[in-house]
């Protein structure tokens, strides 16, 4: 006798921020999967996931195109830092590196970039990459 597992149907929410952009979250009862629409494009990007049961907002990044050069950070939105009770770390994942950040540690060490006349970008806290050395993750071989 075979036994066959249903797929969890996903459900899908909404929540606007302050200036109408729209963060969309699809939940399938294990995992978040969370995109930000901007209020100036016709296109999601998608944040990230969040892993229900270990509590982690998995985030992954192209340095080339995601690293704010002028002073080696990445960013993340505020507000859904700020505002999370389903998670209280961040796996940071780029071509060179893995990271797993305390959500609180980015809340309070962060520095704050709005790029409004930039596309109307949501409010974003910038996390430096020398201050979260200490949370780099060793490679698996």
């Amino acid at each position: 006798m075979k036994i066959q597992k249903t797929k969890k149907k996903a459900e899908f929410k909404s929540s606007t921020d302050d200036n109408g952009n729209l963060l969309l979250i699809k939940d399938n009862k294990v995992r978040l999967v969370l995109y930000l629409k901007l209020k100036s494009e016709t296109k999601s990007r998608k944040l990230g996931v969040i892993n229900l049961a270990q509590k982690v907002f998995e985030v992954k990044r192209v340095r080339a195109k995601h690293l704010f050069r002028k002073n080696q950070s990445y960013g993340f939105n505020h507000k859904l830092l700020n505002d999370a009770k389903l998670f209280d770390k961040i796996r940071l994942i780029d071509d060179l590196g893995e990271w797993l950040i305390p959500k609180d540690f980015i809340l309070t060490n962060g520095s704050f970039l709005h790029f409004k006349s930039n596309g109307g970008f949501e409010r974003q806290i910038f996390i430096e990459l020398d201050k979260i050395q200490v949370y780099s993750k060793q490679a698996k071989i």
